[in-house]
């Protein structure tokens, strides 16, 4: 993922922003503000952008032809950007069937709706896609689209359309990325209506793009795109300051979260993603508790003896100190 990249970090303020307020009123309105003293049910489910890179396929182990039953049982969802460039019934059964149950697959709608066609006359692309997407059966969480950088806010009519007719038939979670949806005018409308129509703003932390997290929950889904950056130390306290926010969420009764790690280095998402469940462990149970070990466990799944990491031996891979 290209998206927000810079050459150089260095003046870059990665400070997360505060919660806004409307967090707040917006879970309790709905009903999800959780009683004191309940136990929080907030799923978060980290997840890569792919499994086929030749680089993680040797850190999470397996082969090639093993990769994703061994990606299934080492992580809890996948980011599934293949779907973009298209997909078949009969591929995704496949993929079905190499997961277990409760792992989830965020299917990436076809360049040729977003990109191609621009969201509009798509109704027959959009009947096949969803179709074919059917074949994943309980593995399908959020399906997703970013919309093209050179589509601005002017364009909402068209995206509302889109998502009228279409969020009934799944849920959906949409990235926004033109400077002008950031514009206060037309990102408050734009957070009111997707709420409306109980479809996820996606929330995207890259360096060159500190707009595009905005940090506000539209429904009770959340899916978080994580662009690090070779393991430079800002990233892992960019993480820190995630197992705080998502202690919150979950406090306040959101009900799930999808965090997708990318790097260039593909096999780095797998630090990054340790790390991310060593601060959970390190936290206590509190309002989210781990995540991978509970997970790994349940599936069998076991890292290769040289990179264990936070699960046995040292990791080989980049440290998280």
């Amino acid at each position: 993922m290209e998206f927000g990249r810079l050459p150089s970090i260095d003046d870059v303020d990665f400070r997360m922003p505060e919660d806004p307020a409307w967090n707040e009123r917006f879970l309790g309105r709905v009903g999800r503000q959780k009683s004191a003293g309940a136990t929080p049910s907030l799923q978060l489910r980290m997840g890569m952008a792919s499994w086929s890179d030749p680089r993680l396929v040797e850190r999470l182990g397996g082969s090639r032809e093993t990769a994703l039953s061994v990606h299934g049982r080492a992580m809890p969802s996948n980011e599934l950007n293949s779907t973009f460039y298209g997909c078949t019934e009969e591929r995704l059964t496949r993929w079905r069937a190499s997961v277990p149950p409760r792992f989830r697959f965020c299917p990436k709608l076809p360049s040729r709706i977003t990109h191609d066609l621009l969201l509009e006359n798509a109704e027959r692309d959009m009947a096949v896609f969803v179709e074919a997407t059917d074949a994943l059966g309980a593995t399908r969480g959020l399906t997703w689209f970013a919309l093209p950088p050179f589509v601005p806010a002017n364009h909402r009519e068209r995206l509302m359309e889109f998502l009228k007719r279409w969020s009934p038939e799944l849920p959906l979670a949409v990235e926004v990325r033109h400077e002008s949806w950031f514009e206060r005018k037309h990102f408050e409308d734009l957070v009111v209506r997707l709420v409306d129509l109980g479809v996820t703003l996606i929330l995207t932390d890259t360096a060159g793009r500190r707009d595009a997290l905005h940090m506000h929950l539209t429904s009770g889904s959340t899916m978080i795109r994580f662009v690090a950056n070779a393991l430079h130390p800002t990233d892992y306290a960019r993480l820190d300051a995630w197992v705080e926010r998502l202690r919150h969420w979950s406090s306040l009764g959101l009900d799930e979260a999808y965090f997708f790690f990318h790097q260039k280095n593909e096999a780095e998402t797998v630090d990054l993603a340790e790390h991310l469940e060593k601060r959970l462990v390190d936290g206590g149970a509190g309002e989210l508790g781990p995540v991978l070990g509970p997970w790994r466990t349940a599936t069998g799944y076991r890292a290769p003896a040289q990179q264990l990491g936070l699960f046995g031996e040292p990791s080989s891979g980049g440290t998280s100190a």
